[in-house]
């Protein structure tokens, strides 16, 4: 054999017993645990000449010792992993709580910033409450400069809710909310208030209180239509009215005093619609007694139109045949009602057209169409200071009360 076949018989030999010794990237166990990809090492053989295997065999390996080496490191980070997740665990709370301390000083001004967000969208509401409030318990200087300047106003009917919504609806609460209104300038929403209100009153059962006598005195002049008069005020009103009637032909005058004290403008207003006798009640009333309600007023404008209204009835009824003897029995307490009102006008100034209407009032006490009544208001002054109110036999236990 030649020198050639020698050498080349020698390098198979050493691929053949490396081969035989170590295992290839591709056998290793290491290599494929890891999941490694492995470069070729480089092959230095040159084209027509015989290959190194030292220089093959040593960078082989020298990746194998890698692989392995990177295979146990893995091994102990897999076996290590459980321990570390608890400890990164256990860190977990540590690190909110200083995550929280250090957060603390800055949830105040969080939450300041928030109020103040929240604050600026409550103002509309709190004022419309404070609105509601005032007006429910008479403040009504207050409720009126909120009502101008509250931003997004409420319209009429959304504050007669509010309030009727409230569940607590009293005539006190009721007079503070009409007298709210009456000084609102602009008469269309005074109405569209009215208009609202009315049908609060009767909900409530409020007919029979002062509440209907206020409502109609302000709402009457307020509405522009007959339409809406009847429909908001006359049923109240009506009721109301009658009960009027029956408590004055039945001797009870405590309400209507009262009235005519505190709310003296709409007493007035319906004094002559009050003071309306029908047959059964004129009939039925003790005349004697009612005409006493005259003097008990305490304005003189009531008093007047009492009397004026008390004499007109009593013309009006009395009868055909014993109608002298029937007006001689009860007129002579007009007349002194008319007396005492003639000494309170002189001695509050002697207006002259408070004693022209006296002058006037004087003189009805003849009636023109009924020629047999030849009475004067002196006459039954005269009759009734020497005989009494209720006659000559009478007047000691008069005079004793």
């Amino acid at each position: 054999m030649g020198p050639l076949a020698v050498r080349l018989w020698t390098v198979l030999l050493l691929l053949a017993t490396a081969a035989s010794g170590q295992q290839t990237p591709a056998q290793s166990g290491c290599v494929s645990q890891a999941g490694a990809i492995l470069a070729a090492p480089p092959i230095h053989c040159q084209p027509l000449k015989a290959c190194d295997g030292e220089a093959i065999l040593k960078p082989f390996l020298a990746l194998h010792e890698q692989c392995r080496i990177n295979a146990s490191e893995r091994a102990n980070l897999r076996d290590n992993f459980l321990f570390r997740l608890n400890h990164w665990q256990g860190d977990h709370p540590y690190l909110l709580e200083t995550v929280a301390k250090a957060y603390e000083p800055l949830k105040g001004v969080l939450e300041s910033e928030q109020d103040a967000q929240r604050s600026l969208r409550l103002v509309p509401e709190l004022q419309r409450k404070q609105l509601i409030y005032s007006i429910e318990a008479g403040r009504l200087e207050d409720a009126h400069i909120l009502h101008m300047t509250l931003k997004g106003q409420w319209k009429p009917d959304q504050i007669v809710s509010a309030i009727r919504d409230g569940y607590h609806v009293n005539p006190t609460i009721m007079e503070h909310l009409l007298e709210f209104v009456r000084a609102i300038p602009v008469r269309k929403e005074r109405a569209a208030y009215y208009k609202a209100i009315g049908p609060v009153i009767r909900n409530f059962k409020l007919t029979l209180t002062y509440v209907t006598l206020l409502f109609a005195g302000d709402a009457t002049g307020v509405f522009d239509t007959q339409k809406d008069r009847d429909d908001y005020i006359s049923q109240p009103l009506t009721v109301f009215v009658h009960m009027l009637r029956w408590q004055l032909a039945n001797l009870k005058f405590e309400f209507h005093l009262s009235l005519a004290e505190r709310f003296p403008r709409h007493y007035t207003l319906y004094i002559e619609t009050i003071f309306f006798f029908a047959p059964p009640q004129w009939q039925k009333a003790e005349k004697r007694r009612l005409f006493e309600i005259a003097g008990l007023f305490k304005a003189k404008g009531h008093r007047f139109a009492a009397i004026e209204q008390l004499l007109k009835w009593a013309h009006q009824y009395a009868p055909v045949r014993g109608g002298k003897a029937h007006l001689e029995q009860i007129l002579p307490t007009l007349a002194l009602e008319t007396e005492k009102l003639r000494r309170t006008v002189e001695q509050t100034g002697k207006s002259a057209a408070e004693l022209a209407r006296l002058k006037k009032l004087e003189e009805g006490f003849v009636s023109k169409k009924d020629r047999w009544n030849t009475n004067t208001y002196r006459s039954y002054l005269h009759m009734i200071k020497t005989k009494g109110k209720f006659g000559q036999d009478r007047k000691e236990m008069e005079r004793k009360g």
